[in-house]
């Protein structure tokens, strides 16, 4: 009788256990956990993998999204008959399990697929108890999931042999392609794989892993899950020969995506044809550059249509250790040099500053301290802007921010607004902003070339493949980024010409940053957008980097490639008028002088009238005069060309006629009035300031110093000693004219 006082504890204490158990086991955090356990991949565009990461437990085990019909059937066949019928546990396997445990001594299982997922996720010793533990947990699993969950949650997390974890991952690394193109006798191998993972070193058991898929296909066979067709194939194609290993492309950019999003499978924009073409082209050429002493290149490809990016090479060879090929030149801030140039010709014919037939100056000028030249140190006075754009010339460009409106500031926050860098005071570029002061990545670049293909529609570059639509910013007129795209076509540049032959629909421009260090070219079709950079990731100039030759070349060999689909920009011609200009100067038309008519955006501010042309008075003797002449009532009106006193002076110079010139002024060209100049102490002595005069008749000059006169002649430069503090200089012509300037000297010491 007291025996059976404790019958009753006796049979709750198990009861009690087994509901905790099923209290305790958490299939939402079961859930959460084995997500984070799988590795993270990068897809194509095409859902092939491109990289493939471990798991933190150095491990790979990529998630299946989609069990394929023939790997699920041999699962089945072999593993869990019963699975779509029983509630998690499979009750006559477990007696025959226990029979043969017991009467036989061999350990036999009889687990269910349930219970083996179970299994996998919290590994137990064998024990009787875990085995317990397991179809406690196995019924709350088949109660908050439905079974091809369950069986989803069995294969990815099913061993498969060393490091290998999951079907999608042994369907890669087997067989090398992806589960869903699974072949029966490779979905047969994958199914007995899990209970028998050490079958699956190729140099070893090759037999034993031969016999059970033949089995398997064999009893799939009798039981008409196949037909004698497909069982007589399936016996006859190979176990796999050696292990495989993931695809790598465009490594750069699959390490960054996986360092920025959680996701465990990361879908990006990425062509594996043609990247596998870059990375060719840019292991090839950077062969080539670095026997020239130039070690790295990258590279970007953006599809026009849809602004995603096709291509991302971040180094000629990430593998190339020796030329630090695993830094990201896509993402590195570098000196642009000149591929600004197209961004500002655009914003100033929005502005009404320029058409494409503005003549702009193109001598040397001083701004303040700032003294640019041109890249081959030649000028040509006078040049077209969109001459100006296709020969890449400073000057003019120089010239042309510091008229833009606001200057320099209003240029910077364009820059800002498409690309967003930190930076807020523009004061730290200056005028040479245009010139590549402000570093930048290839990655910015192609966003603004970007923008300029979408007509002035500036957006983010889409890396991931999503629904999500990027909105973007009307930042230049549809019609401006036209006339621009039209200035940066057909540009020949020495060098490269047989390289660009037959691609008359590219848009295109170079870059050279200061000191040869860095090389740039961007190129805009009507499908696609490249820019490419080359230099040295250390920073080192180098004689033979060159925008034109150096990236250029690099350019149309990249647009070669490509699909050609023979398209052409698309005129705007909606947003597009025709305004009449003078034929001369290229500027709107406000005198009876000889006109054309060009296209003009709609949306443009009204262009300007020339500054090359004035209305002066003459008297019967042909001569100019103003209203203190007595003769001024008598005089006839009459519109000249007025050039500038530099442009006159530097014509002089070169002994170029211009016609019309009547202007006999002198200027000091330099020092500027009111600057400061710092004069730094040469090797040997005190460094000199160059005096630099326009006196393009050749007048002779009566030089005076702080009002002392000091000498005379005819020079255009004369170099002085001037000692720290205030000066001032003043010029007086043989005709009588005065000019003046006041600066400041600062020495070094």
């Amino acid at each position: 009788m007291r025996k059976l006082r404790f019958l009753p504890l006796i049979l709750i204490i198990p009861i009690i256990f087994c509901i905790k158990i099923y209290r305790e086991f958490d299939v939402e955090k079961m859930r959460d956990e084995i997500e984070k356990r799988y590795s993270q991949v990068v897809l194509d565009d095409r859902d092939n993998i491109i990289g493939a990461y471990l798991n933190s437990e150095e491990q790979w085990q990529i998630k299946g999204v989609e069990i394929p019909p023939r790997l699920k059937l041999a699962v089945l066949n072999y593993e869990d008959r019963k699975f779509y019928s029983h509630n998690g546990v499979d009750y006559l396997a477990i007696v025959r399990a226990v029979k043969t445990n017991l009467l036989e001594k061999r350990r036999v299982g009889a687990s269910t697929i349930t219970m083996q997922g179970v299994k996998l996720y919290k590994r137990r010793e064998r024990t009787y108890l875990s085995k317990i533990e397991e179809i406690i947990e196995s019924y709350k699993l088949e109660k908050y999931l439905s079974k091809d969950e369950i069986l989803e949650l069995y294969l990815n997390n099913a061993p498969y042999g060393s490091n290998i974890v999951g079907y999608e991952t042994a369907s890669q690394l087997y067989f090398g392609k992806s589960a869903k193109n699974l072949t029966w006798a490779e979905g047969a191998t994958l199914a007995v794989l899990p209970n028998s993972p050490g079958l699956i070193w190729i140099e070893k058991n090759r037999d034993k892993l031969l016999n059970k898929r033949d089995n398997l296909l064999k009893n799939m066979y009798e039981r008409g899950v196949i037909d004698e067709k497909q069982y007589r194939l399936s016996i006859k194609e190979e176990l796999p020969k050696e292990r495989k290993y993931f695809n790598s492309l465009a490594p750069h950019l699959t390490r960054r995506l996986v360092n920025e999003y959680d996701n465990k499978i990361i879908k990006s924009t990425i062509n594996s044809e043609l990247q596998k073409n870059i990375e060719r082209i840019a292991r090839e050429y950077g062969d080539y550059l670095n026997n020239r002493g130039i070690k790295n290149t990258a590279i970007i490809v953006v599809d026009n249509h849809s602004g995603e990016v096709r291509s991302y090479v971040g180094s000629q060879n990430f593998y190339d250790f020796q030329r630090n090929g695993q830094v990201d030149g896509v993402v590195a801030q570098r000196s642009v040099g000149s591929v600004l140039k197209p961004f500002l010709y655009a914003l100033s014919i929005d502005e009404g500053l320029i058409t494409p037939k503005s003549k702009l100056l193109d001598v040397p000028l001083y701004f303040s301290n700032f003294n640019p030249q041109n890249a081959n140190k030649k000028y040509q006075g006078l040049v077209e802007a969109r001459e100006a754009l296709k020969k890449s010339l400073n000057i003019p460009f120089v010239k042309l921010l510091d008229e833009y409106e606001y200057g320099v500031d209003k240029f910077f926050y364009f820059l800002k607004d498409v690309i967003d860098f930190p930076e807020r005071d523009y004061s730290n570029y200056g005028l040479s902003l245009i010139l590549g002061t402000k570093e930048m990545s290839v990655e910015n670049i192609a966003k603004l070339y970007y923008g300029l293909s979408q007509y002035g529609e500036f957006k983010d570059l889409k890396y991931i493949r999503d629904d999500k639509k990027i909105e973007g910013r009307k930042l230049i007129s549809k019609g401006a980024s036209y006339l621009t795209l039209e200035a940066m076509q057909g540009v020949q540049r020495y060098g490269i010409d047989n390289l660009y032959l037959g691609r008359d629909g590219i848009a295109w421009k170079t870059g050279t940053s200061y000191g040869q260090r860095d090389a740039w070219a961007g190129g805009i079709s009507p499908r696609w957008t490249v820019v490419v950079w080359c230099g040295n990731f250390t920073g080192e100039g180098n004689r033979n980097i060159s925008g034109v030759v150096t990236a250029g070349q690099l350019l149309f060999k990249i647009f070669k490639v490509l699909p050609n689909e023979n398209e052409s920009f698309i005129k705007p011609n909606e947003e597009l008028k025709k305004i009449k200009i003078d034929s001369e100067t290229g500027y709107r038309l406000r005198y009876d002088v000889p006109s054309e008519e060009i296209d003009y955006p709609k949306d443009a501010k009204n262009l300007k009238v020339s500054p090359y042309y004035k209305k002066v008075f003459i008297n019967s003797k042909g001569e100019e005069i103003d209203s203190r002449n007595e003769e001024f009532i008598e005089s006839k009106e009459k519109i000249v060309l007025s050039y500038p006193i530099e442009l006159l002076d530097y014509m002089a110079r070169e002994n170029i006629s211009i016609s019309n010139v009547r202007d006999e002024k002198i200027k000091i060209i330099y020092p500027l009035n009111n600057i400061k100049i710092f004069l730094p102490k040469d090797f040997e002595e005190r460094k000199s300031l160059i005096v630099k005069v326009a006196n393009p008749k050749n007048k002779k000059l009566y030089w005076y110093h702080n009002g002392k006169y000091i000498f005379s002649g005819r020079d255009r430069e004369r170099a002085f000693d001037f000692l720290e503090g205030e000066h001032r200089l003043t010029l007086v012509s043989e005709s009588g004219e005065v000019v003046e300037v006041k600066f400041y000297i600062l020495r070094g010491k």
